[in-house]
């Protein structure tokens, strides 16, 4: 499979996970935002160990200073942060759900950002594309929630929560196109700095965004789940 089919593959792949949480809340409501957790909990695992085992060290093989791009994507993140609420949330109190267009945007942003890091990481090899790929496509079910829920909170209509909902899902392959066509000339230390701030955006979506939601529910289901992640990757790590 060449790489412009692996990520227009891989990047619908994730747009329809996101989906797959925004249809888990809309159809069971209360009982799936309690199932949600779990999936946070098995994303944030999933996430860690992409970054640090594989991103990362495939980023050092190509530059020195990969450190810069990882902490660089962090810093951004944090400042986007401070000015667009995106945050996941699945509770009635939330202060973002007064925010509905801001969080579409903010959420929007992100899933485009998703996107970019599929391209990025096939540009460096199938196998860092797709253990990339099944860190977001976790992470998307409780971003596709989180955003349906925000918006029905900001007051708008099921159908166009639904309808704004697709559109944030179709923002992550259109990231990876505009991945592919710019980045796949690129080679060397730009590339490894580019696979460090995909590494730096998942170290900062997992610590800022998932971790705080899982320890709003204390039990060990969280953790083993969190560890389930980890021994994903590692397992599938042995086969591609």
């Amino acid at each position: 499979m060449n790489i412009f089919l692996s990520i227009l593959i891989y990047s619908f792949v994730a747009g329809l996970a996101a989906m797959g949480g925004v249809y888990l809340v809309y159809f069971f409501g209360a009982r799936a935002k309690k199932s949600l957790v779990l999936f946070v909990s098995f994303a944030v695992g999933v996430l860690m160990a992409n970054a640090f085992l594989h991103l990362l060290p495939e980023a050092a093989q190509t530059t020195a200073l990969w450190p810069y791009g990882a902490l660089g994507a962090i810093i951004f993140f944090y400042l986007i942060e401070q000015v667009i609420i995106i945050h996941a949330c699945y509770e009635e109190g939330c202060e973002t759900h007064s925010l509905g267009h801001m969080g579409l945007f903010g959420i929007g942003f992100h899933s485009l950002i998703d996107g970019l890091t599929i391209g990025i990481a096939f540009q460096a090899g199938f196998n860092v594309g797709l253990l990339a790929s099944l860190a977001i496509v976790f992470h998307k079910i409780s971003e596709g929630s989180c955003l349906y829920v925000l918006l029905l909170g900001g007051r708008f209509s099921q159908s166009k929560a639904l309808f704004f909902s697709w559109l944030v899902a179709l923002a992550t392959p259109l990231g990876a196109m505009l991945a592919y066509f710019f980045t796949a000339q690129l080679a060397g230390q730009t590339l490894g700095l580019l696979l460090a701030g995909a590494a730096g955006a998942f170290i900062y979506i997992s610590a800022s965004d998932l971790v705080p939601l899982t320890h709003k529910e204390h039990n060990w289901k969280n953790g083993f789940m969190m560890l389930l992640g980890v021994g994903f990757i590692l397992l599938i790590s042995k086969f591609i």
